[in-house]
């Protein structure tokens, strides 16, 4: 058993090695062939018959096209209106030069002629541009500059709803142009430079008319006073001095209609207390050298006299009464004519303006600290105020419009009128005294003053705005004290 197990086991070796020997057994490679290469024969070319040369045919140059031209002028043209001419006049004349230059040069190069007829259309755009943002500056300053005028004379208060109309315009106009809505944009400004001119110039017009009844007021009351209308017409000089009052404060209170027609009264009354009381003052001086005439006559006729001859004249009693009894003195101040004063004629506030020189001025006068003037008169430069006037009539006249010339230098004249009625002769400070201390009929009393104590309205007229009350005045109170 051990032997065919021994036996099997070399049967098994053998074959191992049998199966090795096979796997390493070399075989020997076949004997490699010679490749025959068979060459084709080289391609003979054919000689080529001679071309004949190629013509180069240039394409004719297209000319500029009306409607290129046409665009380019469009654009200048959209640049003139909008108003580069007129804003930005040496840049638009440039455009323009460029714009004939590069047309004729289209005759002879119309490619680069093409060219610049495209820049010069990107210029004009450019133009139309920066002309928009100088309108739009040009319209704020223009705008703040009267709206600072129209504060300047207080129309937010003398016209409230006319000058908010003008803030309304101008924040539509901001609105346009926030929307890039250019066109709606200047026209509304357009409109609201109108709106503040006009309101300036009616309005300025209004004070100045209240102001020229307030001194001719004045100048009557002053007539009246010098009269003595405090002791010839003391009831018509009252009714003048209550109206005055009346009218002022209304001016104060920006009611410039009822202020108007209230000062249109005082000044129809103050021109009746004056003229009563200038009769009547001529009519009692007349009546007290009659008195006195008839008086010595009425004495001389109950004496005895001699006449030329040397002859004695009895005495024969006269009496001059008898004459007036037949022929009685007629009081002239009864019959004293209607004054007749125009009604108060203020501008409509939304009135045309005549002409160009009227509006906004373009220096605008700011009130002065410290001038000293009549407490009835606004502060004011009244004397450079006549001079603007003046030199406006001048250029009027230089023009040919000699109507509206007069107008400025009347104008003129009436604030030097006013001028003139403002001036100050002195000053008085308010004194406490614990025996007839100060008031205004004392003070107008002093012969200092104008020694006489009926003359106190004319204190306080011109110290009004102090003066409240005119029976009370304050100890340390610096008045001004008119010309008497």
């Amino acid at each position: 058993m051990r032997k065919s197990h021994q036996m099997g086991l070399l049967f098994v070796a053998t074959s191992i090695i049998a199966l090795l020997g096979l796997v390493s057994c070399e075989t020997r490679p076949p004997e490699p062939k010679e490749e025959v290469v068979v060459e084709e024969p080289a391609d003979v070319q054919e000689p080529q018959e001679p071309q004949e040369p190629i013509e180069v045919v240039e394409e004719p140059v297209k000319p500029l096209s009306d409607e290129e031209i046409k665009a380019a002028m469009a654009a200048v043209q959209r640049a003139n209106l909008i108003g580069a001419s007129r804003y930005l006049p040496t840049d638009y004349q440039s455009l323009v030069d460029k714009l004939n230059s590069t047309i004729n040069l289209g005759d002879s190069d119309p490619d680069t002629a093409r060219i610049q007829l495209q820049n010069l259309i990107d210029e004009a755009d450019s133009l139309y541009d920066r002309t928009i943002i100088v309108r739009r500056d040009e319209y704020a300053a223009k705008y703040f500059r009267a709206d600072a005028a129209l504060l300047n004379i207080e129309a937010e208060k003398f016209a409230p709803a006319e000058y908010l109309n003008t803030q309304k315009l101008a924040l539509e106009t901001t609105e346009h142009y926030k929307a890039g809505d250019t066109t709606s944009a200047i026209a509304k400004a357009d409109e609201t430079i109108s709106a503040q001119a006009r309101l300036y110039y009616n309005l300025a017009e209004n004070i100045r008319y209240i102001d020229i009844l307030k001194r001719d007021t004045k100048n009557y009351l002053s007539d009246a006073e010098d009269n003595e209308a405090f002791v010839y017409a003391p009831e018509e000089l009252d009714e003048a001095n209550r109206l005055y009052e009346r009218g002022l404060n209304m001016y104060d209170n920006y009611s410039i209609e009822a202020s108007a027609a209230i000062l249109t009264e005082a000044k129809q009354q103050s021109v009746i207390a004056a003229r009563i009381s200038a009769i009547k003052r001529e009519q009692s001086e007349t009546d007290s050298l009659l008195t006195l005439v008839q008086g010595r006559i009425e004495t001389a006729s109950t004496r005895s006299a001699m006449d030329s001859e040397g002859n004695v004249i009895e005495p024969s009693p006269w009496e001059g009464n008898a004459y007036i009894d037949a022929n009685p003195l007629v009081d002239l101040s009864q019959n004293v004519e209607p004054v007749d004063i125009e009604e108060a004629m203020l501008r409509d506030l939304d009135e045309p303006l005549r002409n160009e020189l009227d509006g906004v001025p373009e220096d605008i006068l700011i009130e002065e600290e410290g001038t000293q003037v009549n407490a009835d008169e606004q502060t004011a430069d009244y004397l450079a105020l006549a001079k603007k006037l003046w030199e406006q009539g001048v250029i009027a006249r230089n023009k040919g419009e000699f109507d509206i010339a007069k107008d400025y230098f009347e104008q003129a004249n009436a604030y030097v009128n006013i001028f003139e009625s403002n001036l100050v002769s002195r000053t008085y400070t308010v004194v406490y005294r614990e025996v007839a201390t100060d008031c205004l009929w004392r003070i107008a009393e002093r012969v200092e003053i104008f020694d006489n104590p009926f003359m106190w309205p004319k204190i306080w007229r011109a110290n009004r705005k102090i003066i409240q009350n005119p029976d009370l005045v304050y100890p340390g109170q610096v008045l001004i004290i008119p010309p008497r």
